[in-house]
């Protein structure tokens, strides 16, 4: 049994390098956090219903902004149904068919517009005086003006990567692993179709989840450096010449921490000519990604 690497350890893999401080603290949910890596190799072994709820609650104890939970979920175990949803993203996607468990994460406001509807099919048609809670008028109760904004199905969006890491850190913290799937977006009107799933119901992300097989050739793989994420009490846009040389140096540096990583697999483009055609016309327009707005249209939001 191999022993558990330290705090300081953990760090440079996440980094690709030493770091110049020490955890004074540390635990094993930072532990799970810090060592965490995609998974796309399984054993042949099935994910226990009770341990799949556990992860589901964690999920949905994730934080909700203001209460609305416009997130929901579904399950696919089915082989065919895993396979179909592989054909989305196409080439490199076998992890999908083969993963125990998948998790379509959903932008889903469909509580709410139940109640709306409930509420104008009981509405007398005499308001009466506007109750107010919280200082804000709740009537008339079916009133969804504010699905006209760009704000509530960006927040549903944030909602969604809350739970879903919240459930990928609690299974990791179960020993499963798993692996994000932003190939959903590849073509959402084909994830409705092979999942029943309505129009005003948006699939946006996929988590995939088992047991990690322990001879996958994969590890930690390292992040930018924290001196270009981490900005403190103001942004530092590194404008002036000595800024920009220090980005370039931090930008080249991480370029060889990633190549040391990717090393293990043979040829691996840089970070930085990877990112850049990663977020290039081709790139946007190759699948239906770049068609988004248009879903979200048809879901019913105005994106103002």
């Amino acid at each position: 049994m191999t022993d558990r690497p330290t705090p300081d350890e953990r760090l440079t893999d996440r980094y690709g390098r030493a770091q110049p401080w020490s955890p004074t603290e540390w635990n094993d949910t930072l532990e799970t956090i810090t060592a965490h890596r995609s998974v796309r190799l399984w054993q042949d072994r099935e994910v226990d219903d009770a341990v799949l709820s556990t992860i589901l609650a964690a999920a949905q104890s994730a934080p909700s902004s203001s209460n609305k939970q416009t997130v929901s979920v579904v399950v696919v175990r089915d082989r065919a149904v895993k396979e179909q949803l592989a054909s989305i993203g196409k080439r490199m996607s076998s992890h999908v068919a083969t993963a125990p468990v998948l998790l379509l994460w959903l932008v889903d406001f469909s509580q709410i517009r139940f109640h709306a509807a409930q509420a104008e099919q009981a509405e007398t048609g005499t308001l009466g005086d506007a109750e107010e809670i919280h200082g804000v008028s709740s009537l008339p109760p079916h009133d969804l003006g504010s699905l006209n904004y760009l704000d509530e199905p960006v927040t549903s969006v944030l909602d969604i990567g809350i739970a879903s890491q919240t459930a990928a850190v609690a299974a990791e913290s179960l020993g499963l692993g798993t692996v994000y799937l932003g190939s959903m977006r590849n073509d959402i009107g084909t994830v409705q179709e092979i999942l029943g799933i309505p129009q005003d119901v948006v699939p946006f992300l996929g988590l995939a989840m088992g047991y990690g097989d322990p001879e996958e050739n994969a590890g930690v793989k390292p992040r930018l450096p924290m001196e270009l994420v981490v900005h403190h009490d103001r942004y530092n846009t590194r404008s002036d010449e000595a800024g920009a040389r220090e980005r370039a140096r931090l930008l080249a540096d991480y370029d060889a921490a990633l190549a040391g990583y990717f090393a293990r697999y043979g040829q691996h483009p840089t970070w930085s000519n990877q990112t850049l055609h990663r977020v290039s016309q081709k790139a946007a327009t190759k699948t239906k990604r770049h068609l988004i707005r248009q879903f979200l249209e048809k879901a019913g939001f105005g994106l103002k």
